[in-house]
């Protein structure tokens, strides 16, 4: 699946499943959409992803106690294989862990994602390596959550996961009915 969508609609995919309370991640995450919308031109793009796809998306700095993904970003690849390898994860960041334990029984809901870093935030402005890859807005810890748990796993990976992309044109015939061409 690949269509256009408007930025109205990204908005309220986003809002259906992430209520905003101040100060809180999904306030932060829904001011990066509104940034990413206006980088790109209120250009977005909901698709279906792949497996690969979903490894190689780039995810910028995280830490709740110690540093899960450095300032320069990680793969979700790679991201998930440190939580595998660091034993005492689960301990030495418990604010963490429990949403990634939240996610890993959940079906996969919309990720946010951008085609290039978000040039006006702070966690976009230091990632390195990121050239064709897509790169995260919202759903760090159950992109996290659906590595450890398998849901990526090649063998199993089957539905695809659904995401909104700032900044991905869809071709004019993948235009939904009354979709604006741009």
């Amino acid at each position: 699946m690949i269509r256009a969508v408007t930025s109205d609609q990204v908005l309220s995919a986003f809002d259906r499943d992430h209520p905003t309370k101040p100060d809180g991640s999904n306030e932060y995450a829904r001011g990066l959409l509104i940034k990413a919308d206006q980088q790109f031109g209120g250009t977005w793009t909901q698709v279906s992803l792949s497996q690969k796809d979903i490894c190689g998306i780039i995810l910028p700095p995280h830490r709740h106690g110690t540093e899960l993904i450095p300032i320069s970003g990680m793969t979700v690849s790679a991201a998930v294989e440190k939580v595998k390898r660091a034993k005492d994860y689960q301990s030495a960041n418990p604010c963490c862990w429990k949403v990634i334990a939240h996610w890993m029984e959940l079906y996969p809901s919309p990720v946010f994602l951008s085609i290039a870093p978000v040039t006006n935030c702070t966690d976009h402005q230091y990632l390195t390596g990121y050239q064709g890859h897509l790169i995260h807005l919202d759903g760090l810890h159950r992109l996290i959550a659906w590595g450890l748990s398998g849901k990526l796993d090649p063998a199993t990976y089957k539905n695809g996961v659904g995401a909104y992309v700032a900044g991905m044109e869809a071709a004019p015939d993948a235009l939904e009915p009354g979709c604006p061409r741009r």
